[in-house]
């Protein structure tokens, strides 16, 4: 149990969040793989992803332990990801919490000393959790957030803080004076002038309580309802093709139902040369639809925010959230 004394000020400067933080996402979706006996509610995400899962990429479970939750795969989590680096304060921050509770295996420990093979396993292990668990599921995600944090902000406006903090969570209670959440570590807590910010998570199943230098992040479970694959785009659709014409829709298309694919396989998909395939990635990049990285001489192609919301946003076989 984690006990914090909130004060007016604390109180006037508590936020909720409305957006996912996709790398808090993605390292939730490696601890529920590494669990034999994950939230009922996530088995067909689980039996979804693990059906392609290679068996080499369960090193990633040695950054896991009951009680640290590697918090440094935002870089990895973002549609156009770059190299998650180990040296980062997050991540070093991580590994020594490791090291200290006696966790390090030769994997881990190859990260903490900056070994190239290690960093270069981790890096491709989390292309490939990202792909099956992530990036299939990216707007649901956020319509699940999105979905909590409307209705903890019209708690909020109702019943003003109070009403927020009694509302939230069964795992979080609220006297008027002190915030308790149900964590698995036990502490008081202060928040020495930092904002407290709420954040729903898709895939979080209890509560976790992320103390940083700038702020203090309380994440929580956003629903207990199973989360479910985004709607696929199997053509571009009509409206999309009128706004962008018809070779430059599917490419967009093309990108958002693969991200990562290179040029080569772009052009392969859509049956034209790969310097045509080329000038319409670029006019895309150029527009902000998608993002491009390179990694030697081979460039990949990614999906932006922007290019997401307007390639779904015109179909119209999305569902609405169901209530919890």
């Amino acid at each position: 149990m984690i006990e914090i004394r909130l004060k007016t000020d604390d109180l006037e400067r508590m936020q909720v969040a409305d957006a996912p933080d996709f790398g808090y996402e993605l390292a939730l979706g490696g601890a529920h793989l590494a669990q034999r006996a994950p939230a009922r509610h996530l088995s067909a995400w689980r039996l979804e992803v693990t059906r392609n899962w290679n068996p080499y990429h369960s090193r990633l479970f040695d950054l896991y332990t009951d009680l640290y939750l590697p918090a440094f795969f935002d870089e990895a989590a973002q549609p156009a990801p770059t190299a998650i680096h180990p040296e980062s304060p997050p991540a070093v921050a991580h590994l020594r919490d490791l090291a200290r509770s006696s966790a390090l295996t030769p994997f881990t420990r190859g990260l903490a000393d900056g070994h190239p093979r290690a960093v270069s396993a981790l890096n491709q292990i989390l292309t490939g959790l990202r792909a099956t668990a992530l990036d299939p599921y990216r707007r649901r995600v956020a319509s699940i957030v999105a979905t909590a944090s409307a209705r903890a902000r019209t708690h909020a406006a109702i019943g003003g803080p109070d009403g927020l903090l009694r509302s939230i969570h069964p795992s979080v209670s609220w006297d008027g004076r002190h915030l308790r959440l149900n964590t698995l570590v036990d502490a008081v807590e202060s928040l020495e002038g930092r904002p407290l910010i709420f954040q729903p998570s898709a895939l979080a199943t209890r509560i976790t309580f992320n103390p940083l230098a700038d702020v203090v992040i309380v994440s929580y479970p956003a629903t207990a309802a199973p989360l479910t694959r985004d709607p696929e785009l199997h053509t571009p659709p009509q409206a999309l093709q009128s706004l962008l014409g018809t070779t430059r829709a599917a490419t967009l298309v093309t990108v958002v139902r693969t991200p990562a694919l290179t040029t080569g396989q772009l052009a392969a998909t859509l049956g034209v040369s790969a310097a045509a395939a080329s000038r319409h990635a670029s006019v895309l990049r150029d527009s902000g639809l998608i993002a491009t990285t390179r990694n030697g001489q081979t460039v990949h192609h990614h999906p932006t925010r922007l290019g997401l919301d307007l390639a779904h946003g015109s179909t119209t076989d999305d569902q609405p959230e169901p209530r919890t």
